[in-house]
């Protein structure tokens, strides 16, 4: 007996996975941006674990120690052994026994002299939001985004201390953003960028939290916006492009809802229900102005973006010329399949975009890493307009 699965990934950047230093009980990974550490939702093979399973074989089986945000870049420790992924695991959270280093593109001209943050935080996983909490552990709305928690009943929010230091290293050329380098003393999710939020600087593409620059999230925070029927209740939008961008998610709402209706039908032939969806796809990315080249965590401009697709299509691009481009090919398709003819999973972005929050450097008493910066950790780098 045999099982077969087919099962669609999300597109990531085709960058490479670099080894950036071995030692006997840990290796130390350059992660780029856009890619998970591990199997989470549709996400199977397009990630780091199982990425280096495939192309270095050689170092065996691996743990993560600790993990980065998908849009994050930098750098990423994996044990050889469960022992020294516990140990090192135990050790970074310990406060003060690792010096983390992380480099941020934020809004505005930061202030000269260095900042430490306390204020605690509280994890929401059914909102994907990290709230600031008042000394008494109240929810504080400074930096809410407009959010509510989504706890379900007789659950509320568990607040938790969390610290960061900040210091300025340089002001664009421009003067709309900073470059900041971001020292967390513990180790909550989203913890730097909830903190540069409350200081009123937050990452400058980071639209969760307050990024006014196109980001990583923004083309999915204004799907999920539209799915929910809250645009029209919400206000104004920080920028006309924004206010666009959630005009089109509107428009691919009704059509995804055009298309499932048409499903219910079952004369209907399947490439002629779902083609006007994948043209939607395709129009969408499109207008949401995604660049066939893009800065990433780990280089520059120049960097060409794919569909990492290392075990069927190989497609170029995720944004591309024709809706063609976006389908699975006739010999891979599976009648069974709630995705195909779609080679992206639905609800997925199709924007490659990295978030401007990069992890420098890893210190302990016994072991010291770093990896290179990305482009945009020039001091001389200035953001586009648009």
């Amino acid at each position: 007996m045999r099982h077969f699965i087919h099962r669609h990934e999300p597109p990531v950047l085709d960058l490479p996975l670099e080894v950036v230093a071995e030692t006997q009980d840990l290796i130390a990974v350059h992660k780029p941006a856009s890619m998970p550490v591990h199997a989470c939702g549709q996400y199977r093979k397009n990630t780091v674990m199982a990425l280096l399973q495939v192309e270095r074989p050689d170092l065996g089986k691996l743990f993560p120690v600790h993990r980065l945000d998908k849009p994050v870049s930098g750098l990423l420790l994996i044990a050889k052994t469960a022992a020294a992924a516990k140990a090192v695991g135990t050790q970074i959270t310990e406060p003060g026994a690792v010096q983390k280093t992380y480099i941020a593109r934020v809004l505005g001209s930061f202030p000269d002299d260095p900042i430490a943050v306390d204020r605690q935080l509280a994890w929401d996983s059914g909102s994907n939001h990290a709230f600031l909490m008042e000394p008494d552990g109240s929810l504080s709305h400074k930096q809410s985004m407009g959010r509510a928690p989504e706890v379900g009943q007789n659950q509320t929010l568990q607040a938790k201390e969390a610290q960061t230091g900040f210091r300025l290293l340089s002001v664009a050329p421009d003067a709309r953003t900073s470059l900041v380098e971001c020292q967390p003393k513990t180790g909550r999710t989203h913890q730097i960028r909830v903190h540069l939020s409350f200081l009123g600087h937050p990452v400058a593409n980071d639209s969760q939290y307050g990024g006014t620059y196109k980001g990583p999230d923004q083309v999915r925070t204004y799907i999920a916006a539209a799915r929910d029927d809250t645009l029209s209740h919400s206000g104004a939008l920080t920028s006309a492009s924004a206010t666009d961008a959630a005009s089109q998610a509107i428009q691919f709402k009704m059509m995804q809802q055009d298309c499932d209706r048409a499903h219910q039908d079952q004369t209907i032939n399947k490439r002629q229900k779902c083609s006007s969806e994948a043209d939607l796809i395709s129009h969408h990315a499109m207008e949401a102005s995604i660049p066939a080249s893009c800065d990433h965590g780990g280089g520059g401009q120049g960097t060409e973006v794919k569909i990492l697709d290392r075990y069927s299509t190989g497609n170029e691009t995720p944004v591309a010329s024709s809706h063609a481009d976006l389908l699975v090919p006739d010999e891979l398709q599976d009648d069974m399949c709630m995705n195909c003819p779609r080679l992206i999973p639905p609800g997925y972005p199709t924007d490659m975009h990295p978030l401007w929050l990069h992890a420098q450097m890893y210190t302990s008493a016994t072991w010291s890493f770093v990896c290179s910066k990305p482009e945009w950790a020039s001091a001389e780098w200035t953001p586009p307009l648009s």
